[in-house]
């Protein structure tokens, strides 16, 4: 998600994603919410049920789909408005769990839910308090209690999925960081890494091209490349997205160019061009203007 607050607890615990990522998940929490509350109703009886509580929040989830379509704020806003609308839905499918006992078909909501927050939240420990919070609060409902077979087993299958997913949480945010040692590494390296899509349009540009080129990364993408005479000719030309899809012709695999940075200082570049798996283009330089001017 796009935040406007880097500091903030919502944005320390949830997932940076796109905007239409966001909207696609909203999309499927929202349909998969309702649908399930008619199976449920028709099938499942037997099942007490909040509700009021539930088609609130699928009703929360139509208006948080709504709001990601106006631009005001809305990093702040979906950040927070997807914390808020997750944890009404955790504490809902808690209580839901929770006074049928158990039943299998509810746990199984439960464990449904749980997953989604192995690759939505962003912190181990906030994934800890959340699975505290579950098992104290079924010790705390099944105290006293006494419970069936097939609720027991389910009970069980709960807190094992607890743990599955804990280590799913654990792998991903090991990959997470070990991606931001690598552009860390390739920031220090003074490598400037640019990503075009297949219209010819900067869709990326590392945040190296400041301290390199003097240039804010958001000044040159879309077509702001494209548009600053003293860089049209620093990378690929823009023809060779446009003419040549899904395919990297030879003579631009490797490349060296100069550019003259903000402060008008002659840079040189060597550049590794490559082929991403969705049809994106993506540059990678290495500063060698050291080796060229001496």
């Amino acid at each position: 998600m796009n935040q406007e607050s880097n500091n903030s607890f919502a944005s320390k615990v949830l997932l940076r994603q796109s905007i239409g990522s966001v909207r696609l998940v909203i999309a499927l929490f929202t349909v998969t919410a309702a649908v399930t509350k008619l199976l449920y109703d028709r099938f499942l009886p037997n099942l007490n049920d909040l509700n009021e509580v539930r088609w609130a929040i699928i009703c929360l989830g139509i208006v948080f789909f709504a709001i990601t379509f106006l631009r005001y704020k809305r990093g702040l806003i979906v950040t927070y408005f997807s914390f808020f609308l997750y944890s009404c839905t955790l504490l809902y499918v808690i209580a839901f769990t929770l006074i049928n006992q158990f039943d299998p078909n509810a746990v199984t909501i439960l464990i449904l839910v749980v997953g989604a927050s192995s690759v939505i939240i962003n912190s181990l420990f906030y994934y800890g308090i959340q699975s505290i919070l579950i098992i104290l609060a079924a010790q705390f409902a099944l105290a006293g209690s006494d419970l069936g077979n097939t609720n027991l087993i389910a009970f069980l299958n709960l807190v094992l999925a607890l743990g599955v997913f804990g280590i799913v949480v654990v792998v991903r945010l090991k990959l997470i960081e070990s991606v931001k040692n690598s552009h860390s590494n390739l920031e220090k390296l003074n490598v400037l890494s640019i990503v075009a899509n297949k219209s010819g349009e900067i869709i990326f540009v590392s945040p190296s091209v400041k301290s390199l080129l003097g240039y804010e990364p958001q000044e040159l993408v879309k077509d702001g490349w494209w548009n600053v005479q003293n860089l049209q000719n620093g990378w690929i030309h823009r023809d060779y997205i446009l003419n040549y899809p899904n395919i990297v012709p030879k003579e631009i695999a490797t490349m060296e160019t100069s550019v003259v940075n903000k402060e008008g200082k002659l840079m040189w570049f060597n550049w590794t061009n490559s082929m991403l798996p969705n049809g994106n283009y993506m540059g990678l330089a290495l500063d060698i203007t050291k080796y060229k001017i001496n």
